[in-house]
């Protein structure tokens, strides 16, 4: 028998492909575009949360260490790189260290107190000779009442003076809520003038202010707070514009932009509750205003790199009242120690001028 050929199966016809529409693909492609642009609205939307909690977080530190001089004060100080003292410069200051470490070991030192006209208690250090003049030194930020006082033992030989050091407010053992850089602390120094009155006896005054001491001892002589008692000021170092200074500063020893930064700094402490603004604190306008007629001798170093010497001249510049000027040392805070011998020779000037 013969066997019957089977009939193969037909392979299944392949699906017709779909024409896709004009209209389907122009909604994929905008698919495709929202998607792409909610993942870079949600990126952008991360950044800026991320660098405004930076940006937030900065101001307030920077708000804390400079204007409440919290904790946080010491580590921020540590990157001013020429505030302090080094290599060179630290061998320059070494010799005065040790002479004043000696004098103040040979006196009894007391601790002392006033009340400042807000109700802040304010701590200093005195150095009683028994004597009718009083040397005021009025340190910079940061440091207090403690802090070396080169020319001390000079002074003290030139005159026989009293020294007293003040623990500026915010600093030491001083109270009060915020550090102003010289516009509440001016108020702060009459205070301690009025104190030293009454504690000694009628006194003779020298002023002698680093930093924003010496822009504290400016705005009280240009705004007529000191008494005819105080016989000239000595000024180390002193600025014009506390928002200038901050805009270096941070640019060179925080490496960030001073926008959108100090703009955040100033807008934080401008609504806090200080009772002053970063624009307040500029010497500029109160000095040009000011018919004070203290002499003030100036201090600077040409080669300043924390205070920088076009600051010091723009005060100095501006200053009504008699001045001098020497420009010495080779860097901040040494400017006594590399023209000891200059600066010795006009103090005794001036002491036999207004002092005597």
């Amino acid at each position: 028998m013969s066997k019957s050929k089977g009939k193969r199966k037909a392979a299944p016809a392949a699906p017709k492909k779909r024409r896709v529409t004009g209209a389907e693909r122009q909604a994929r492609k905008n698919v495709a575009k929202n998607s792409t642009i909610i993942f870079w609205i949600t990126a952008i939307i991360l950044v800026l949360l991320f660098v405004g909690r930076w940006v937030v977080a900065i101001a307030n530190g920077y708000f804390g260490a400079f204007f409440q001089v919290d904790y946080s004060a010491a580590s921020a100080v540590d990157n001013m790189k020429g505030r302090t003292p080094a290599g060179d410069d630290a061998d320059l200051l070494l010799p005065l260290e040790k002479r004043w470490d000696l004098f103040t070991a040979s006196r009894l030192r007391d601790e002392v107190h006033t009340t400042a006209d807000d109700g802040a208690e304010l701590h200093g250090y005195l150095y009683n000779e028994g004597a009718g003049v009083t040397v005021v030194v009025l340190p910079q930020f940061y440091d207090d009442g403690t802090a070396d006082f080169l020319p001390g033992e000079y002074l003290n030989e030139l005159t026989g003076c009293n020294l007293l050091l003040p623990d500026p407010r915010c600093h030491g053992g001083s109270g009060g809520e915020y550090f102003s850089y010289g516009l509440t602390e001016q108020y702060d120094l009459a205070a301690w003038l009025r104190w030293a009155d009454e504690a000694l006896g009628e006194q003779t005054y020298i002023l002698w202010g680093t930093g924003t001491g010496a822009n504290t001892a400016l705005y009280a002589a240009a705004n007529g707070l000191l008494p005819d008692s105080v016989a000239f000021l000595v000024a180390e170092s002193p600025y014009a514009s506390l928002h200038e200074m901050a805009q270096a500063h941070i640019a060179r020893f925080y490496s960030v932009p001073a926008f959108p930064f100090l703009t955040a700094i100033e807008i934080k402490t401008n609504r806090s509750n200080t009772g002053f603004t970063v624009a307040d604190i500029d010497l500029a306008p109160v000095l040009s205003g000011s018919d004070a007629e203290l002499p003030a001798l100036f201090l600077l170093s040409a080669s300043d790199a924390y205070i920088l010497p076009a600051w010091s001249e723009s005060v100095i510049s501006l200053y009504p009242g008699p001045s001098e000027t020497i420009t010495d040392g080779t860097g901040h805070g040494t400017v006594y120690a590399a023209g000891q011998s200059a600066v010795e020779t006009l103090l005794a000037d001036w002491w036999s001028r207004y002092g005597g």
